[in-house]
C-alpha cells in the first residue's frame, strides 16, 4: 500500500457507529494496495468511513467510493479495509455513499435480536442466546438448550413473546450506545475479539428499560419503533442439542408476507378454492394420488406379465428377444426383468443360450437398458451389440445395466440382436 500521513479513525469509532443513518460521507484516502489480490480485489484504507466492516453477528456494507464500488468491508485489528476492483488514488478526498436499504434490513435484524434475546433471558422465560445469526431472509438465536440443560419456550409462549415484543415496537423504546475506552485495565467483555487491540472503543448498546446493555459494535435503529414488526417463524435443533428460533423483523415481514400472498393466489388459481381450504383440498389431493399410484403400480405389474408371457413365446423360437417402449422407464423394465427371472426364461445355463434386452424412455432423450442372459458370453455378445449401435454406457455381470444418451438407431440395433447368433 501507498499510505500518506493522515492515521484512520478506528474501528469502534467509525462514523457508521457514531451515526448509524448517515448514508454518505466525504473523507480521505490514505492508502491503496498497489496491486489487486488474488481475487482480484485492491484493499482500500480511507480516514473515516460510512460502510460498516464485519462484526458482531452484523454482514459488511457495500457500496461507492466516489464512482468505483466497495464489495466489501472488513475489520483487521482496528483497521478498517475496503475491497474494490478498481484502485483509489491516494490523498484525495472521496465521497463515500452507503448501500442503505442493505444497511437498514441489516440494522433492523441486528438490534431486533438484541431485543428478542434480551425478552427471553428475562422473567418469565430466563432462556440464554448462545449465538446468532443474520441471514439473507431468515436469521435465528441459538438458545442454549443442550450443555445447560435450559428448557425450550412451548408454542404458546413464543406466542406470547411475539405479541410482547410487538408491542415494545408501539412503545419505540430508545437504542442508547455507551463507550469504554479499550486499554489493558480495561474490563473487557468476554464477546471481544482477541485481535481487537492496541486502543480502540468499546460500544455497549443498551435498550432503555428493556436491557441493560451488550457489548456490540455494529449499527442499530434509533429506537424500537423502527424495527416495524416482528415474526418468529419456526424452530429447528442445533448441534449439542441447542434450539436455533428463526425470525425477522421490519422490511422482512412485509416482503414474506407479500410471497406469502403470491403464492397463494397462484394456488387459489389452481385448486380454484379459498386460501382457508387450501389444507384441505391439498390433502384430498394427496389422498387421491396415493390411490391412483396404487392403481397404476398393479396394472403395470400385469401388464409387466403380459410382456413377460409374450417374450416366452418369441424366446421358444429365437435366441434374442428385444423390447423397446418410449412410454415406459426403469421401475417398469425392473418389473420385466424380475417376472423373467421369476419364470426362469433366462436361468444361469450356458446351454440354454437365451438373452432378453429392455429398453425405455423416448427417442431424444434416451433412457435404461437392462440385457438378461443365460451365460457372460451371450451378455457380453448382446451388449457388444447395443453398444456398437447406440451411444450409450453400462456394464455388470450376471446382468448388464446402462443408460443411452438417446435411442438414435434403436431401429436397427433391434434388427441386428433378432438375427444375433448365440
Amino acid at each position: 500500500m501507498t499510505p500518506i500521513t493522515i492515521t484512520q479513525i478506528p474501528v469502534g469509532e467509525i462514523h457508521c457507529q457514531r451515526e448509524s443513518y448517515s448514508r454518505e460521507l466525504k473523507t480521505s484516502c490514505i492508502a491503496c494496495s498497489e496491486k489487486p489480490d488474488k481475487k482480484g480485489f485492491y484493499h482500500v484504507k480511507l480516514h473515516d468511513t460510512v460502510l460498516f466492516p464485519e462484526g458482531g453477528g452484523q454482514p459488511y456494507d457495500t457500496g461507492f467510493i466516489d464512482d468505483i464500488q466497495v464489495y466489501n468491508v472488513q475489520r483487521k485489528k482496528l483497521e478498517h479495509i475496503h475491497y474494490t476492483k478498481q484502485p483509489v488514488p491516494v490523498g484525495q478526498q472521496v465521497l463515500v455513499k452507503l448501500d442503505w436499504e442493505r444497511r437498514f434490513d441489516h440494522m433492523q435484524q441486528h438490534s431486533g435480536q438484541h431485543l428478542l434475546s434480551a425478552v427471553l433471558e428475562q422473567e418469565p422465560y430466563f432462556i440464554e442466546t448462545g449465538s446468532w445469526n443474520l441471514g439473507a431472509t431468515k436469521s435465528y438465536i441459538e438458545l442454549e438448550s443442550g450443555e445447560k440443560k435450559q428448557r425450550m419456550p412451548t408454542a404458546e409462549e413464543l406466542k406470547q413473546v411475539e405479541k410482547y415484543i410487538n408491542q415494545l415496537i408501539l412503545d419505540a423504546a430508545p437504542f442508547l450506545v455507551h463507550t469504554q475506552t479499550n486499554n489493558d485495565s480495561t474490563d473487557k467483555p468476554d464477546s471481544l475479539p482477541e485481535d481487537y487491540v492496541g486502543g480502540g472503543t468499546i460500544r455497549h448498546i443498551e435498550i432503555k428499560d428493556i436491557d441493560r446493555g451488550n457489548a456490540c459494535c455494529g449499527t442499530h435503529i434509533k429506537h424500537t419503533g423502527h424495527l416495524q414488526s416482528l415474526k418468529l417463524l419456526h424452530t429447528e435443533k442445533a448441534r449439542g442439542g441447542n434450539t436455533r428460533l428463526f425470525f425477522i423483523f421490519g422490511q422482512r415481514v412485509t416482503d414474506t408476507l407479500d410471497a406469502s400472498l403470491i403464492v397463494s393466489k397462484q394456488l387459489n388459481t389452481l385448486l380454484s378454492v379459498p386460501q382457508e381450504s387450501f389444507v384441505e383440498n391439498v390433502t384430498k389431493l394427496q389422498v387421491t394420488r396415493t390411490t391412483n399410484q396404487k392403481t397404476a403400480k398393479r396394472l403395470m405389474g400385469e401388464v409387466a406379465t403380459y410382456i413377460t408371457n409374450d417374450i416366452a413365446t418369441q424366446l421358444k423360437e429365437k435366441s434374442v428377444v428385444s423390447l423397446y417402449r418410449e412410454d415406459a422407464d426403469m421401475e417398469f423394465l425392473q418389473l420385466i426383468s424380475f417376472a423373467i427371472r421369476d419364470q426362469k426364461l433366462v436361468d444361469d445355463n450356458a446351454e440354454m443360450k437365451k438373452a432378453v434386452v429392455l429398453a425405455a424412455g423416448e427417442k431424444h432423450v434416451g433412457g435404461p437398458m437392462i440385457i438378461l442372459a443365460s451365460s457372460d458370453a451371450i451378455l457380453k455378445q448382446a451388449a457388444k451389440t447395443v453398444m456398437e449401435g447406440l451411444d450409450i454406457k453400462g456394464g455388470g455381470k450376471g446382468r448388464w445395466q446402462g443408460k443411452a444418451k438417446n435411442w438414435k438407431g434403436i431401429d436397427e440395433v433391434q434388427k441386428q440382436l433378432d438375427n444375433l447368433t448365440v
